[in-house]
């Protein structure tokens, strides 16, 4: 993403984080709606300079700042819709839903096959698509006279679509995840998390710390962290971005979990060399 706008997009993610706590539900997401257009009115603002000329700069920001921004904005949108649904719908029509939701991202990207595959291999076939020039000249679509033309184009709200149902169909497959898990809990095996949430949590940040749980490839933040906790072991913390602020704070030990198991286990390894010796 072009500077200065990635720094604004990390502050975006990082608001939205802190807001979310541990137990999504509508009102998270209607809140996290408001700090989108709070952040996409600053994205305008410091747009505008960007794009006052035509050319490479202006189709670059149209097509690799203006998509995640404002696909961040559809995507809580559709959440904020789901939770509030899934709140007046009986608990075993979830299911249901989920599944007729993922046909949905699928038709989706069935539809947008072509355009989704240049758009994030960077081919240069749709670059155009990017400039205003090209939106204000496709006089037969709907979408082309009723835009801001100096503010969107139709391959930037395309795209954004795009990115919002790529975070959507992920959204969807945890949560088919936790209901195919809570199938057969933790605790129906009879495994439970004997040390406190504070323990709990110190531990997943140290996880987050050394990237030793990943999602999608990719390192997994504290969010998606929680998220793995709760199928893995049937616990999360509630609020954790809080707890984690408080651990921090600690006057005496703040790794006082970490310390304790790392002590213990050089302990135990100590006795079973002297066994082995």
């Amino acid at each position: 993403m072009m500077k200065p706008f990635d720094a604004l997009y990390a502050d975006l993610e990082k608001s939205l984080k802190l807001a979310g706590g541990s137990q999504p539900g509508p009102d998270v997401y209607l809140r996290g709606i408001g700090t989108i257009r709070e952040k996409i009115a600053k994205l305008r603002a410091q747009g505008a300079r960007v794009i006052q000329n035509v050319g490479a700069k202006e189709r670059e920001f149209f097509r690799d700042v203006w998509p995640p921004f404002h696909a961040k904005w559809l995507l809580y949108i559709r959440l904020y819709e789901m939770e509030l649904g899934r709140r007046s719908m009986p608990a075993d029509a979830w299911p249901t839903v989920i599944a007729m939701e993922e046909k949905r991202v699928e038709g989706f990207f069935r539809r947008n096959r072509a355009f989704w595959l240049y758009y994030r291999s960077g081919g240069p076939a749709i670059v155009e698509q990017f400039s205003r020039a090209y939106s204000q000249g496709r006089i037969f679509h709907p979408l082309a006279m009723i835009m801001d033309p100096e503010w969107v184009t139709l391959a930037s709200w395309r795209a954004a679509w795009c990115l919002a149902m790529q975070s959507y169909g992920e959204w969807l497959r945890e949560e088919r995840a936790v209901m195919s898990v809570g199938a057969v809990s933790a605790a129906d095996l009879g495994y439970s998390w004997a040390a406190s949430d504070a323990n709990l949590a110190e531990w997943l940040f140290a996880l987050q710390a050394v990237g030793a749980v990943h999602y999608m490839g990719q390192p997994a933040d504290i969010g998606r962290l929680q998220k793995w906790a709760r199928v893995a072991l049937g616990r999360e913390v509630a609020n954790i971005y809080d707890r984690g602020r408080v651990l921090r704070k600690r006057k005496k030990d703040q790794l006082a979990f970490i310390t304790r198991t790392t002590v213990a286990l050089q302990r135990k390894w100590n006795q079973a060399k002297g066994d082995i010796e």
